[in-house]
């Protein structure tokens, strides 16, 4: 056995974030059929939930080494993260680390998540618009929830905002842990008169953090912070991974770590 994949993703025990993973190894396992597909989480956290649920839940490391024991020599290792922050980053020494161990891979290349250069983001915009509500009506806005991170990676966030306020001023690219937040965007609906707001999730899966922060009954979340404003919301609960045109992006980013395999 040549080659073998592992797609590395943040993780996550709900329907929805499980969904968007099913979707993605689907989707992988159809454009590489009989290369052997790998789940593996990059959160510890989430890595003992899951244990302690009776479920598989192997981190990258693990994978790595149980393709090492079924002699697989070549591997690429593509990240289901959203943004270059510190998931990812951990993921490029840890390649390293297995080919340049004793008896290692021949070759690990690691896959760019969803964001890692202007042309992504360019992708992405337009992948975004092209998926918004068709029932939408001039002037309601659409707000996207990112993560947000104190890593610098999250300059993605900030430039995938930029770039598709040029072409949709009315949609927004907002994040949980980093600016701008939901009231920085709540103050500018106001401002322009904006009577209702789409909520989507821009994460891999609509997760813990779409069904709590954004739409949950806490008075902090995005759907309560905007009704208090007078401001309707309705939710589209559907993460990136569940999006053919993004998962286009991430499998075109796994096709060149693949080609990178076969380069001598």
């Amino acid at each position: 056995m040549n080659n073998a994949i592992i797609l590395a993703s943040y993780g996550s025990r709900h329907q929805n974030s499980v969904a968007a993973l099913d979707h993605m190894v689907e989707r992988v396992r159809t454009a590489w059929p009989g290369v052997p597909v790998l789940k593996a989480y990059t959160s510890r956290t989430i890595r003992g939930r899951m244990t302690r649920a009776g479920e598989q839940a192997d981190s990258v490391a693990e994978a790595l080494q149980r393709l090492l024991q079924l002699n697989v020599r070549r591997v690429a290792v593509q990240s289901l993260h959203m943004i270059p922050g510190s998931e990812f980053h951990d993921l490029l020494p840890l390649a390293s680390k297995f080919m340049l161990r004793e008896n290692g891979f021949e070759r690990v290349e690691v896959g760019f998540p969803l964001l890692a250069g202007e042309e992504d983001i360019e992708q992405v915009a337009g992948a975004i618009l092209s998926v918004l509500p068709a029932h939408r009506k001039k002037r309601e806005a659409v707000l996207l929830m990112g993560h947000g991170t104190l890593h610098p990676g999250n300059v993605y966030y900030e430039g995938l905002h930029h770039c598709i306020q040029l072409r949709d001023p009315d949609v927004f690219v907002g994040a949980l842990e980093a600016e701008p937040g939901i009231e920085k965007i709540r103050d500018t609906l106001l401002e322009r008169g904006v009577e209702k707001a789409f909520l989507l999730p821009f994460l891999f899966g609509a997760g813990h953090h779409a069904s709590k922060d954004m739409v949950g009954k806490a008075d902090h979340s995005w759907k309560n912070v905007l009704e208090r404003a007078g401001i309707a919301c309705e939710a589209v609960l559907k993460g990136a991974g569940e999006y053919d045109v993004l998962a286009d992006i991430w499998l075109a980013h796994l096709d060149e770590a693949m080609k990178r395999l076969d380069r001598r």
